[in-house]
């Protein structure tokens, strides 16, 4: 499914594929063809470069060769949507929530400092209450506009002031993407463990990479079998909320036999890795020389990593840093 046709022909099971594609080898992504360790160290100092500019027009440039980079990465369209999404309303709750929001306090305090003025009016049994109510909720909603229009204005100049923070995360977060999502489980692990990483927690991310597609399939098939055993509300509602209480109730219930799973499944995993000895080969120097004996640096490695600094200095020169 390309780009495009993601939020055209969108469906549970393809995000559901989607996002399981990112636990398995990918052999056709760009990042995926060079060495974990060049990959991993590229990454660490393109994680630092953006913090070194404070132009938003570099900063734009790199977060488009980051999302290039994603594409030839093949990372999962619905997590990049998701960034993109969380990107966005960060900048709507400076320039639409906190308007409203002051707007609507703002109102509601003047209305509160006259609720007195109604009050005495309609019990005194005065005609001109009905006016005098008018007046206070007119000039109580002048005020509310005329103070979120300020706090828009203010919103505006914040957004203004904090892009170059928000294009330095995005791109920071597009990169950790790519990365992540074009390499495998077992080349991240080599890499770190060629690079000095403990091999406990470079096992732990193989392990928890290669767990996530088998958990997310065994919830999925316990909020079936609930949903099998268990009656759909009649009457969903007022914006069905009946209906949202049923799932939320359903993956309540879901959610302790997988945690039961999860842990008879450790367990036995622990027995099959101390049964081929695993616990002994952890201070073998043989065993991780064993596992990362293919790892070679190739020319495209070092051109890799050549480009991209050519790329940076390229920015710096051409916006003057």
């Amino acid at each position: 499914m390309k780009y495009v046709d993601a939020f055209t022909d969108i469906s549970v099971a393809d995000v559901k594929v989607d996002l399981m594609r990112t636990a398995y080898d990918n052999e056709d992504a760009l990042l995926n063809t060079f060495d974990p360790r060049v990959v991993l160290l590229w990454t660490v100092l393109f994680m630092i470069v953006p913090w070194l500019f404070y132009d938003p027009l570099p900063l734009a440039v790199m977060l488009g060769a980051a999302f290039v980079l994603a594409a030839l990465s093949q990372v999962s369209k619905y997590l990049l949507a998701l960034l993109l999404f969380g990107q966005l309303t960060n900048v709507g709750f400076f320039v639409v929530v906190v308007p409203l929001m002051g707007g609507v306090l703002r109102a509601a305090a003047y209305l509160g400092d006259n609720a007195d003025r109604v009050i005495d009016a309609a019990v005194a049994l005065d005609l001109g209450v009905f006016a005098e109510t008018g007046a206070i909720v007119a000039t109580a909603t002048s005020q509310a506009i005329t103070t979120a229009l300020t706090s828009q204005e203010a919103g505006i100049d914040a957004v203004g002031a904090v892009v170059p923070f928000f294009l330095k995360l995005t791109i920071i977060s597009v990169i950790s993407l790519a990365v992540f999502s074009a390499m495998s489980p077992q080349k991240i692990s080599k890499g770190m463990l060629r690079l000095g990483v403990p091999r406990q927690l470079t096992f732990a991310i193989a392990y928890g990479y290669r767990m996530m597609p088998l958990l997310v399939e065994e919830y999925h098939a316990l909020i079936n079998s609930f949903r099998l055993r268990s009656k759909v509300p009649e009457e969903k509602g007022f914006l069905n909320w009946r209906y949202f209480y049923y799932l939320l109730k359903l993956s309540i219930k879901a959610f302790y036999p997988l945690i039961f799973n999860v842990a008879k499944r450790a367990r036995v995993t622990v027995e099959a890795m101390e049964t081929k000895g695993f616990s002994q080969s952890l201070a073998d120097s043989e065993s991780r020389t064993l596992r990362t004996e293919n790892m070679r640096i190739q020319p495209r490695d070092v051109s890799f990593v050549f480009g991209s600094l050519v790329f940076v200095v390229a920015l710096s020169v051409v916006f003057g840093g």
